[in-house]
């Protein structure tokens, strides 16, 4: 059962109650500056955590990712382990304590050496067609290769130098081999076209796949495990080396990875596949618990938008539904050592929380004392030895750092990686919940104070709609490019961050909640909340401006069409056709069928849901972002709202920015397009 019903509402108190000694004000380059910590991996004894920063910068040219280490009793000891030029990231220790396998960019100093030993071979090469495709090409620098270091420091060794590089590995449990996932190359003539300018592509033809390998440590040797028209999405050893559970799709195409894919059980020797778990696999990597008996995956719930958690018992067939007992949205799950238990991430109501559950029941607990974990960085990790727990986590005045979790005792931030922020003028937050108008149900949201909040008036407010639609906001750290309640915060704005229906927090079935149905009651669940702001003299009637991106930016352009109480509005790459975005997307046609059906089944349906053909209602002043690389909500989608406004005479902006896909890598932009926001609405909220 669930045993902690009223952790979100104690925390929430706490928070709220918090106070920051901070004095400078902020600024959106001192958000975008921040170094930004993942990854943490704990030692099997338990005494170490490896993790992985990265520090911004300028350039997009200037790579600057790097592991560090630090004792688990004091973050004190905090130090880069492994340095160079370029990128170092995704540390894993051996089972046995003594290495530390990585990838990185950095200079291999076994290329042009083929004398090396450490040059790797191809085993059987004649019975793997795929694995001669690297016939005559060569590595590229910026390509992340697979390296070996001793736990107690010393020189990196290369254990790959291969055209393509590697994608994901993971070490076998004895630890004697390493698997990784590397995709294909161009065959020797259509490399040679490519040199050629030869290179037209046929659209949905000659995928490249990424193909499951294994590395022989003693050997340096690897040999290609899988071959035909399967794509491994994730995958993870069997206790025994000897099969892997993996999610394989169709295709290499995102729309695949993310939504047409299944969970089996491949032999590790041969690349068979020996079993199929099932049919139709969500999001979560598939796990093989420790003890052999389990492994936990999740599948797609109804209507394929969202997925449902489930533990499969290998010897009996049987599953359970970890949601059957828990009220909120998992966003990640790894078995415990004893693989008895599962330890993940969740979100509750509006709260991030570590959850405890069982490989044999439904009983999920939330476990106390846990800070604010970053439900959407990384699983907690546990020693062999203890029930010590590493995982990242936040407060509302700190970014993501690195915590520990000792067995039996209060939960401490080990790192500090940005101290700066210590100096910084925050406010306050709190988790609040209003019901909707069109149905009753209960909705869950944050709102961020200014720091120097009274209740003495309302203030000026911005609502922010976040993404997905199936995402969350929640109680924690808002200071960064995609979230920056904190920046609007500084600025005097109270700020609003709503989970409509469609929303996590609330489990599988309300995710799904907005089905056929974006622009309609998830709309009035915002706006809901927005009343009851007002109501309670929060929030100013005169001086409200909304903003968003993705679907959020469709929440924006929707409401800017569809409202006349905001003075002014953000779309950041908004979806405003659901038409053109549903054959225009690379994760078409799956994202929008789930939403809404078959696209040409639906076309009154997605007409009437996109905010384009509502413009001539347009009475707000548009601010409109998009990144002009951007596949996910192609730039099409802003012209033709900016398009749609400009042509008729409508207060309209739109910025474009280069090289930027859907969410902004540049920090130069980054601080351009956060800078750009707060003017526009402050140049409409100001009283004249």
């Amino acid at each position: 059962m669930l045993r902690s019903l009223v952790f979100s509402a104690t925390l929430a108190i706490f928070l709220l109650s918090a106070s920051t000694a901070g004095t400078q004000e902020l600024a959106p380059a001192q958000l975008m500056s921040l170094r930004q910590v993942s990854d943490p991996q704990l030692s099997p004894d338990g005494k170490q955590v490896l993790y992985v920063v990265k520090t911004p910068h300028n350039s997009p040219d200037e790579k600057d990712e790097h592991i560090w280490i630090s004792s688990t009793s004091t973050g004190s000891s905090a130090h880069a382990f492994i340095l160079g030029s370029g990128t170092d990231n995704t540390p894993r220790w051996s089972p046995d304590g003594n290495w530390i396998a990585f990838l990185s960019d950095r200079k291999n100093p076994i290329q042009n050496e083929p004398a090396s030993p450490f040059v790797m071979s191809i085993e059987n090469p004649e019975s793997a067609p795929d694995a001669q495709r690297e016939k005559g090409q060569k590595a590229d620098p910026d390509e992340m290769q697979l390296w070996l270091i001793p736990a107690s420091g010393g020189e990196a060794t290369p254990l790959t130098d291969l055209p393509g590089g590697v994608k994901q590995f993971a070490w076998s449990p004895d630890g004697k081999l390493i698997a990784f996932v590397r995709r294909d190359l161009d065959t020797s003539s259509e490399h040679k076209k490519k040199e050629d300018k030869y290179d037209q592509k046929v659209v949905n033809d000659n995928y490249h796949y990424d193909r499951l390998w294994i590395y022989n440590l003693t050997k340096h040797s690897a040999r290609l495990i899988t071959r035909g028209t399967r794509n491994i999405d994730e995958f993870d050893w069997s206790p025994d080396n000897k099969q892997f559970v993996a999610r394989i799709s169709p295709t290499s195409r995102i729309d695949d990875y993310f939504r047409v894919s299944a969970v089996v059980i491949l032999d590790a020797q041969s690349g068979d596949t020996m079993r199929t778990l099932q049919e139709h696999s969500g999001y979560l990597p598939p796990r093989w618990s420790s003890d052999g008996e389990h492994v936990v995956y999740s599948r797609m719930a109804p209507h394929a938008i969202t997925d449902d958690h489930v533990v499969f018992d290998l010897k009996s067939g049987a599953t359970h539904r970890l949601e059957d007992n828990f009220g909120g949205s998992i966003m990640g799950l790894t078995w415990t050592n004893d693989g008895k238990t599962l330890l993940g991430e969740g979100i509750l109501g509006a709260t991030p929380v570590l959850i405890r559950a069982s490989a044999t029941n439904t009983d999920v607990e939330v476990l106390h004392n846990a800070g604010l974990p970053a439900a959407y960085d990384a699983n907690p990790v546990e020693d062999k030895k203890h029930q010590l727990l590493a995982y990242m986590a936040q407060t509302e005045n700190h970014p993501e750092e690195v915590w520990i979790m000792p067995e039996g005792q209060k939960a401490f931030a080990l790192t500090n990686t940005n101290p700066e922020v210590d100096t910084w003028k925050l406010g306050t937050q709190k988790a609040i919940t209003w019901k909707s108008s069109a149905d009753g149900k209960i909705i869950h949201g944050v709102v961020v104070f200014p720091a120097d909040y009274t209740a003495s008036h309302p203030w000026k407010t911005v609502v922010h709609a976040h993404g997905g639609p199936e995402e969350a906001w929640t109680l924690g750290w808002h200071g960064n490019w995609y979230d920056y309640a904190h920046l609007m915060a500084a600025h005097g704005y109270v700020v609003l961050l709503p989970n409509p229906r469609g929303s996590d927090g609330q489990g599988p079935e309300f995710a799904e909640a907005n089905f056929q149905d974006w622009g309609g009651k998830d709309f009035q669940d915002i706006q809901d909340g927005v009343d009851a702001l007002i109501q309670q003299g929060i929030a100013n009637p005169d001086q409200l401006v909304f903003g968003g991106w993705s679907y959020g930016g469709f929440m924006t352009a929707w409401t800017a069409t569809h409202s006349t109480r905001f003075k002014a509005a953000m779309v950041g790459a908004g979806v405003t056709d659901l038409w053109s975005m549903s054959t225009t997307t690379d994760i078409a046609p799956s994202f929008q069928d789930g939403y809404f059906g078959k696209y040409a089944q639906s076309r009154k349906l997605y007409d009437a849901h996109s905010p384009v053909r509502y413009t001539d209602q347009c009475q707000t002043p548009v601010l409109i972002l998009h990144g002009e690389a951007d596949p996910r909500v192609p730039l099409s989608q802003g012209q033709e709202f900016y398009n749609a406004l400009h042509f008729t005479g409508h207060d309209v902006q739109m910025v474009t920015y280069p090289r930027e896909p859907h969410i902004f890598a540049e920090m130069p932009h980054q601080i351009d397009s956060l800078t750009r926001i707060l003017n526009w609405y402050d140049s409409h909220t100001t009283k004249q």
